[in-house]
């Protein structure tokens, strides 16, 4: 019988990874469970920040706001985000998500699969480029 033990996810063994874009709890990619079909991630974005204009070419996404306001971007149309609200996002979908709050934090859940390297090719920054350089918030 497999170990289930490791797959259980808590305070004591989610460590917490200081991005530039926020605060990321890892709490199912290849490196944490071994899962190749699930990254889940709970982000910690602070008033003025956000994940910039991107897409990832091989894997869906869903954006669950836990807490906060989130101005949620899908190609060139936005939309406020509120507490249990989410967006689905199709691969190859530019989108970007920004903490809309000049006040509280934004916590969200981003669920991706299938799971990819999402500091190789399973994911492509768009930020510097027209027309998402001059929608980006940050």
């Amino acid at each position: 019988m497999a170990d289930i033990s490791s797959k259980f996810l808590t305070r004591d063994n989610v460590t917490p990874e200081k991005l530039e874009r926020g605060i990321h709890h890892w709490l199912s990619s290849p490196e944490t469970t071994g899962s190749n079909q699930l990254i889940t991630v709970r982000v910690e974005v602070q008033p003025g920040n956000g994940h910039p204009f991107h897409r990832h070419p091989n894997m869906e996404e869903i954006i669950y706001v836990l807490s906060g306001q989130a101005e949620q971007w899908l190609e060139q149309e936005s939309k406020i985000l509120k507490r249990n609200e989410a967006v689905f996002i199709p691969e190859n979908v530019i989108h970007a998500t920004f903490n809309a709050s000049a006040e509280e934090p934004l916590e969200f859940l981003a669920i991706l699969s299938p799971a990819h390297d999402l500091d190789g090719d399973g994911m492509v920054d768009v930020s510097g480029q027209e027309p998402w350089k001059s929608l980006s918030k940050i």
